[in-house]
């Protein structure tokens, strides 16, 4: 036998031997989900609900929800179980196609499952390939199902909208940062254990299920954020307002950039006739250690420019900048306290100042870790903030004293 006959042979039966793509499976197999839900029902039960895009409706659509065909470009079903992975695995009990979570990108969270505490679920996205880490964590007041079956006018594909919605709420206003899930993986584990989550809301009336009511100027309800709920252990433990939020983001220095109204003259007047827009902020923490306590400085600076204003007052005096940037500083520094307020009420450190002192004293920390209860009472937290109002605008005067001078003349 030749080489040449030998080569043959050989290449035969390796290819005998190769496996090929038998796990392979066809893309108009897959049900792919652009959002999850998970809750509890009244029995205890885990509920999972999946929107599951219709990609016939997606092609059809021109820019809005449905497109010229009146298709909804989503379905939404759901299914229970004991445990989760087993509440995903009924739905093969009626889904034609298998669950393919490899484009999910938001996962809300029902209030009734956030307080018995979703560990199960943080377990199950670790241990799939097919589960992404990037996904998006929203917690409903109510139950997550009924936020996958709002629709939204602006896109067709409502999880995909949801996410652009987080995403510019964290670039422009900064109060609750985008929690994913690796975000809430590390925070767990870290001294703090605790995060805060954006809430989702259906603003307004009646529920937006179907295209006819996509075909209006006005929709009756919207998806919107709200508070932010506090999650430690991955259980909810309180609520904070935006406001409380956007405070926590300041003492944890996650402010990228943000809005805050305030008053131009505190001393004449308290109404907040102003808006001071945040361009950038660092925050720096200070620790030291006396007496068995903690004493904590956050030096807040930040730089910004004046977006509006009701003052009369000439913005060319350097006493009225600074009357202005003294009233933003106080805006801030009260946002703050009332944040940090509210984190000692829940018991829960969602700015991360546990992990700055375990940082610096790791030995005492550990010792103070046992008792839960006293972390709070050992914590003495002084705020400071300096405000820089770099630019006032294309005006150097505030359009009432411009109006009021036309009147004299």
């Amino acid at each position: 036998m030749g080489r040449s006959h030998r080569m043959v042979i050989l290449l035969t039966l390796s290819s005998l031997l190769l496996g090929g793509c038998w796990d392979r499976t066809e893309l108009n197999e897959l049900a792919i989900t652009s959002a999850a839900a998970l809750d509890v029902n009244k029995n205890g039960l885990w509920v999972l609900s999946f929107q599951v895009i219709l990609p016939s409706s997606i092609s059809a659509a021109a820019g809005t929800a449905g497109g010229p065909t009146g298709q909804v470009p989503v379905v939404v079903y759901s299914t229970e179980g004991e445990t989760i992975k087993g509440a995903v695995s009924e739905s093969y009990m009626e889904a034609p196609r298998k669950l393919y979570f490899g484009h999910n990108s938001i996962l809300v969270i029902g209030e009734e499952a956030a307080k018995k505490g979703f560990s199960q679920m943080v377990d199950l996205y670790l241990r799939n390939s097919d589960s992404r880490e990037t996904v998006s964590i929203l917690i409903a007041s109510g139950d997550g199902r009924s936020i996958l079956e709002q629709l939204l006018s602006s896109e067709p594909i409502p999880g995909i909208g949801l996410e652009r919605i987080l995403e510019k709420q964290e670039r422009y206003l900064s109060k609750i940062p985008n929690v994913r899930m690796y975000d809430l993986i590390k925070k767990q584990l870290s001294p703090a254990h605790s995060i805060l989550i954006p809430e989702v809301i259906i603003s307004g009336g009646k529920e937006v299920t179907g295209i006819d009511q996509l075909k209006q100027t006005t929709v009756p309800s919207k998806l919107r954020l709200g508070r932010a709920a506090i999650i430690k252990e991955t259980k909810l433990v309180g609520w904070m307002s935006d406001n409380e939020a956007l405070g926590v983001s300041f003492l944890s220095d996650q402010v990228h950039s943000s809005t805050i109204p305030f008053s131009s003259d505190p001393e004449k007047a308290e109404a907040k006739d102003s808006t001071f827009v945040v361009s950038n902020s660092k925050t720096k923490i200070s620790v030291k250690q006396s007496e068995g306590k903690y004493n904590v400085t956050a030096e807040i600076k930040i730089n910004g420019w004046l977006n509006e204003t009701g003052s009369a007052s000439n913005l060319l005096k350097p006493e009225t900048i600074r009357k202005m940037e003294e009233s933003v500083q106080a805006e801030v520094v009260n946002m703050c306290k009332r944040a940090w307020a509210a984190s000692k009420k829940a018991n829960a450190d969602v700015a991360g100042i546990s992990e700055r002192i375990y940082r610096k004293f790791p030995k005492e920390w550990k010792q103070m870790e046992q008792d839960q209860e006293d972390v709070f009472k050992k914590i003495n937290l002084q705020i400071n903030a300096e405000v820089k109002m770099k630019k006032v605008g294309l005006s150097n005067k505030g359009y009432n004293k411009l109006s009021k001078k036309e009147q004299e003349q």
